[in-house]
């Protein structure tokens, strides 16, 4: 057994055996930890760039939890997690006709294990107290991805190699935190900004040092995502946020709450803008113009591919295998055929060449299903501004890496899968919540459309909970 495989299983003695026999709580330990131990890439890998990863853990303790508790299970989490299992099924349908089936199957697992993520998530919240556990769970990994990004930045690698922190060589005027390159921790980064952003900006926290670390957390990200370059992820990022920021303008329901938090963030802005304008405005000139270029061979070859294999594709994974077999002559001699050949930058294509047709249109339909979501929450009966708030941020987060998608191949990456699974997982969880407010409304003497209004309530499952604001609800 070598160090790195010694040191997993050393800190899954620790976090999984010792520490819980001295923590009250435990399900809401297993939830932080789920929630915030996928950032690490530490795992004990034994095929295929896969095996066990230290964030498996936890789910699969929590599902056990949901198991043993008595309580009904929702496996299928309509409709994320339903459509997400259709994709399941059909990449491992495409197997059949794949150079290295095994490489199918690891690569499907990353989806399985998304799935038992979901579940695990959406059945272990009850009340809010498991909502905002997931949340600080979450934020706390983006505050440590953050800080290590910004330390990169200025000082190169730390040297945390045991939690998937490339080496100082690897690490040079891009940033790239415990992720394997850059685009991973750029995309990361652009999908959990959005719930920090909505949480500082527009929820009214109750207490000041709340206010203040949401506020903490989403400059420093915002910071670490500038560090990243990542083209593709900042316009993403951005415009994923103001197509939130104009729905809670003409939305008097999505309003911000806080007065002091968008002056704030517009006097930071401002300030970083006028230091590092001029870096950000080169990231979109000649200078980069050969990273780009590359892109649209890539985009011709990955058409070749879905064509002859329009049905099954060629297996996950089984890209690289293939693509030289659909390369012209001239892309053959050119001196960029290597990255020609390899994952083509555009997750629709990839996914549709390598699962063919039907598994690409299986991605879109899971894709929209979660943004689906989200405004079926938004547009409840019952409203809760956490919530509204955690959703809206959910919503952008998905539609910017959907955006992202169109120029990266990085749907294969775990951390980014888990993150989507997670948000997945909150919305499953948020909506069981709604669910039961709701039903104690009708049984109540008052049927009426609960308007939003900030305040004490107890409309919503709730635990004793002084993390943050108590509901919000008022009939």
């Amino acid at each position: 057994m070598n160090s790195a495989k010694g040191l997993f299983v050393l800190t899954c003695l620790l976090l999984f055996i010792i520490v819980p026999v001295f923590v009250k709580r435990r399900r809401l330990y297993f939830i932080g930890l789920a929630s915030s131990l996928y950032i690490f890439s530490s795992g004990w890998i034994f095929y295929h760039f896969n095996g066990i990863m230290l964030a498996d853990i936890p789910i699969f303790i929590l599902i056990v939890m949901a198991l043993a508790s008595g309580r009904r299970i929702d496996l299928l989490v309509w409709p994320v997690g339903f459509t997400l299992l259709l994709f399941i099924l059909w990449c491992l349908v495409c197997s059949i006709t794949a150079i290295r089936p095994g490489w199918v199957v690891s690569e499907t697992t990353k989806y399985i294990r998304m799935y038992f993520l979901v579940v695990g998530i959406a059945n272990n919240i009850h009340g809010m107290r498991d909502l905002k556990a997931v949340i600080m769970g979450m934020f706390i990994g983006l505050l440590f991805e953050s800080a290590l990004g910004i330390y990169q930045w200025k000082f190169g690698s730390l040297g945390l190699w045991f939690l998937g922190e490339r080496s100082a060589s690897r690490i040079s005027w891009r940033t790239m935190g415990t992720f394997f390159v850059p685009s991973f921790y750029a995309n990361y980064l652009a999908m959990v900004l959005p719930v920090a952003f909505r949480l500082f900006v527009y929820f009214r926290a109750p207490s000041r040092k709340w206010s203040v670390f949401y506020g903490v957390t989403f400059l420093l990200g915002m910071v670490a995502l500038f560090t990243t370059y990542g083209r593709g992820p900042w316009i993403g990022f951005s415009v994923s946020l103001a197509v939130v920021v104009l729905w809670s303008m003409l939305k008097k329901n999505f309003r911000s709450r806080v007065r002091y938090a968008l002056p704030i963030l517009i006097i930071f802005m401002s300030l970083f803008l006028y230091r590092y304008s001029g870096a950000i405005m080169n990231q979109f000139s000649n200078s980069r113009k050969a990273s780009t270029e590359v892109r649209f061979p890539q985009f011709r070859i990955a058409w070749r591919v879905i064509k002859a294999n329009p049905f099954t594709g060629v297996g996950l994974g089984n890209y690289d295998l293939n693509s030289w077999n659909y390369m012209t002559s001239d892309e053959l001699r050119d001196p960029y055929a290597r990255v020609y050949a390899m994952m083509v930058h555009n997750v629709y294509l990839f996914v549709a060449a390598e699962s063919g047709l039907v598994g690409g249109s299986f991605l879109i339909i899971w894709l929209l299903s979660i943004l689906f979501f989200s405004i079926r929450i938004l547009r409840s009966k019952i409203m809760n501004d956490y919530i509204v708030n955690v959703t809206l941020g959910i919503f952008a987060g998905i539609m910017a890496i959907a955006i992202v998608f169109t120029f990266s191949p990085d749907i294969h990456a775990y951390q980014l899968l888990y993150q989507i699974g997670l948000y997945c997982g909150l919305l499953g969880g948020m909506q069981k919540l709604i669910r039961v407010a709701e039903l104690k409304m009708r049984q109540g003497p008052e049927r009426r459309r609960i308007r939003f209004r900030p305040g004490p309530s107890t409309a919503l499952p709730e635990g004793p909970d002084r993390s943050g604001e108590s509901p919000g609800f008022s009939g």
